[in-house]
């Protein structure tokens, strides 16, 4: 950017106002360059690795400009390129300062005088779900081989998509010589899908997800987050721009389920104005998250737990990235916890957002005890008269080696006596058991301790069910609804054909729910529910939107309620407060549930639920 010497003093001052701030920046005016000169002034380029898990490792050409010499940039091309091997970025100068980039799928329109980007199907620009089966879109899919992806309808079909980066200080550069760079974390953030596709830079090296179904980098490269703990303090460039691309990130990509206390506030204000203007604790916890202390920043990430937490969303970065190797950062641990207890204040705003989560644990713990006495210890299908119930209480023990060695023909088809631990297989004997037994009438698949997991076996369940496989969603950032539909091996013989038509049950169906049904947990009956199937018990525990792994500017890994995928019922009612069942059972009474040989706390009593006479009483009921 050129700039007259006089104007130097007064654009420093104005500078030092909004240094800090993560709301429009001060437009300076950048002059118009000619088409050929670059923009962005003087940099250093360096040559890092990429490591991935499944490909062979490679290189990529990182630029560091002097005015951030600790933010990378990456030309969109490279980065295509690493995110989806193979693959071309086209860049078209298309006007002063104006650059279309086109890949496979779809465009956009960047400015770098302004720093905006837009495009008529970001969905599509930014995906890599590819990488999982040709042709797919940019929608919810796990990858297990007996589910695949069939079509998507958007309504409306297109929207334009504006991401004005200059809002934030975050600044577009080209080189002149047909590239255009972003920060490396902004188009991070931009490409990360429900997959958990996304990358990272730690200061040593590129980490590329491009394989495996988890949030943490660590997963790629077990030594990615050495370099991160490494040091006690981050320069102040670094420290603003994180804080700046942080509040980006969290504008856009976040999908606002609604059950946080902040829900309206962040959607209207954003991040920043919020902190400053709604939050008792918004400023200490803003000061932290710009601190160059690493200490004080990993309790800030900490703090803005208090603002997010969702049961999808996590903001603490220190936790995660030092895992189970405690003794190798004592040093740094006993940082964070002195600094931690130097800033007490949120710590009660923390506990109040955690805390519907936090009740969990007793009914959980009330389930674990009462449903036992019932059917047995470790028992997943119990019969009594017409009415046999599956125990169900996970959507995320999959054996996938099992599961992909069958489908690729070289292992058996998994079952309860081969894989025993695996909830597709738990759900295939329960129905294989009832539907060979001519007393049983009903199927009741108790789910009141089920806290989500797959969207994979969500799918082939309610295919298996209601012959229907879909998820009702909505987008948060391009306001598209959506009905993505999937097909299912319905008689996982290996095959996808005709044949998976003659599949069906001659059973009356119901699910049993209970605050503690969460995520998928939530999603499974609110589907049944849509087709006429009963729910039973109490509301469900909601959590509307899939997880997006994500990364901090300087390479920290998190995970929020995605922008991508918030779930919806058919009639495009957002399901975060739960499904409320259509034969409620009474969870008034409370009993005490040991959670030691010395403690016993007062928790539901969820005995009624498993009476399989009672459950048996009210579906005759609700037939008649």
């Amino acid at each position: 950017m050129v700039m007259k010497t006089r104007f130097v003093f007064i654009s420093v001052m104005v500078a030092a106002v909004v240094f800090s701030a993560c709301g429009p920046k001060a437009r300076l005016g950048k002059t118009k360059v000619a088409d050929e000169m670059p923009d962005g002034g003087s940099y250093t380029e360096k040559t890092f690795p990429v490591v991935y898990k499944v490909i062979p490792d490679a290189q990529v050409t990182l630029r560091f400009y002097d005015s951030l010499p600790d933010v990378p940039y990456i030309s969109v091309a490279d980065f295509q390129s690493i995110v989806l091997p193979g693959s071309i970025m086209a860049v078209t100068h298309t006007g002063v300062g104006e650059y279309t980039l086109a890949n496979a799928d779809a465009s956009a329109v960047v400015n770098i005088n302004n720093d905006v980007f837009v495009s008529e199907d970001f969905e599509a620009f930014a995906n890599q779900m590819g990488l999982l089966q040709p042709g797919m879109a940019n929608v919810y899919y796990d990858g297990m081989p007996f589910v695949r992806y069939k079509s998507v309808a958007y309504t409306p079909s297109s929207v334009a998509t504006t991401l004005d980066m200059g809002k934030y200080g975050i600044d577009i550069h080209a080189d002149g010589k047909g590239s255009v760079y972003f920060p490396f974390a902004t188009l991070a953030d931009m490409y990360t899908d429900l997959f958990y596709h996304h990358a990272g830079f730690n200061g040593e090296k590129v980490v590329v997800n491009t394989s495996v179904n988890e949030v943490s980098l660590a997963e790629i490269d077990s030594t990615y987050n050495e370099p991160l703990l490494s040091r006690n303090t981050r320069s102040e460039s670094l420290a603003d721009f994180n804080y700046k691309e942080l509040c980006f990130a969290m504008d856009h990509f976040y999908g606002y389920p609604g059950r946080v206390k902040y829900n309206a506030q962040l959607k209207a204000k954003g991040l920043d104005r919020t902190l400053e203007e709604d939050v008792e604790a918004g400023p200490e916890i803003k000061k932290l998250l710009l601190s160059t202390s690493m200490g004080e920043y990993f309790t800030g990430m900490m703090g803005l737990m208090a603002i997010y937490f969702d049961g999808h969303t996590s903001t603490e970065i220190f936790s995660s990235a030092v895992g189970n190797d405690r003794e190798k950062y004592k040093d740094i641990i006993a940082e964070y916890t002195r600094t931690q207890m130097a800033h007490m204040s949120f710590q009660g705003l923390i506990m109040e957002a955690v805390a519907p989560m936090m009740s969990m644990m007793s009914s959980s713990m009330a389930v674990a005890q009462l449903r036992p006495q019932a059917y047995g210890q470790g028992v997943t299908y119990f019969k009594k008269g017409d009415t046999a119930v599956c125990v169900f209480d996970s959507f995320n023990s999959r054996n996938e080696k099992a599961w992909k060695d069958y489908y690729a023909g070289t292992g058996p088809m998994p079952t309860i006596e081969n894989a025993p631990g695996d909830d597709m297989v738990i759900f295939l004997d329960a129905l294989k058991k009832a539907d060979a037994d001519p007393e049983v009438k009903n199927l009741i698949i108790d789910i009141t301790a089920n806290g989500g997991g797959s969207a994979d076996i969500v799918m082939a369940m309610t295919s298996l069910i209601m012959d229907k496989s879909y998820i009702s969603q909505d987008n948060s950032l391009t306001g598209q609804r959506a009905i993505v539909e999937y097909e299912v091996d319905r008689n996982f013989d290996g095959v996808f054909d005709e044949k998976d038509r003659d599949v069906h049950y001659d059973l009356n169906f119901a699910v049993l729910t209970s605050g503690m049904s969460f995520s998928c947990g939530n999603l499974f009956p609110s589907m049944l529910k849509d087709n006429g199937i009963p729910v039973m018990g109490e509301t469900s525990g909601g959590g509307s939107c899939a997880i997006q792994a994500m990364c901090t500017a300087d390479g920290f890994c998190f995970q929020i309620s995605s922008f991508r995928a918030r779930l919806n019922t058919l009639a495009g009612e957002n399901i975060d407060g739960g499904v409320v069942p259509v034969l409620p059972i009474s969870t008034e009474r409370m009993t005490q549930v040991e959670v030691s040989e010395e403690e016993a706390v007062p928790a539901k009593d969820y005995s009624k639920y498993f009476d399989i006479d009672y459950l048996a009483k009210l579906l005759s009921e609700y037939k008649k």
